[in-house]
């Protein structure tokens, strides 16, 4: 894993993309008549949450977006204002795809529908969303980031990996034991 702060960014992007790409492979079976893993999903949830939400975003919105309003890119707007609403958009779809999952026991046709449209919607922003900072977002903030700036990331960033480390290794092995499933 790379030093540089952005890297681990994008580093963090390559598990989040896993488990997308794992949750819209799951789509057409949940939609059909296959069984539901309801233990998988419970595991995408608390991944989606912990993982890509508490620490990927809070990386970005909390440290790397105040950054760059203090290099003078504009808080609201292009990208950043568009970039926190898909994360608020993200939360969003990880709480319809739970709410699917705790339907299940009780009315599964309205559960596997409910799951399938979170899905839908978290296989169609993530991917989208994760090339905009790639490709757009973190090459801008290389060029506009001071040095000073890019090592106050570096504390800020491990400060957030400490607080959650006791959980971090476990959802990048999730994350890759999917690849393998």
């Amino acid at each position: 894993m790379s030093d540089h702060p952005i890297q681990q960014l994008v580093d963090d992007h390559r598990y989040i993309l896993m488990v997308v790409n794992h949750l819209n492979s799951l789509a057409p079976g949940i939609a059909g008549s296959e069984p539901v893993n309801a233990s998988v999903l419970r595991q995408a949830v608390q991944f989606m949450r912990e993982f890509a939400d508490h620490c990927h975003h809070g990386k970005e919105e909390d440290l790397l977006f105040p950054a760059l309003v203090d290099a003078n890119v504009p808080e609201s707007g292009c990208p950043i204002g568009g970039l926190k609403g898909e994360h608020v958009k993200g939360r969003k779809l990880v709480g319809q795809l739970e709410e699917g999952i705790n339907l299940l026991g009780e009315n599964e046709t309205q559960a596997r529908q409910t799951i399938c449209e979170a899905i839908r919607g978290i296989a169609l922003l993530y991917p989208d969303h994760i090339w905009k900072e790639d490709a757009m977002v973190f090459p801008m903030a290389e060029r506009l980031l001071s040095d000073a700036q890019v090592n106050a990331l570096k504390v800020g960033f491990a400060e957030v990996e400490r607080i959650h480390a006791h959980h971090h290794q476990h959802h990048m092995q999730f994350a890759l034991s999917l690849q393998t499933a």
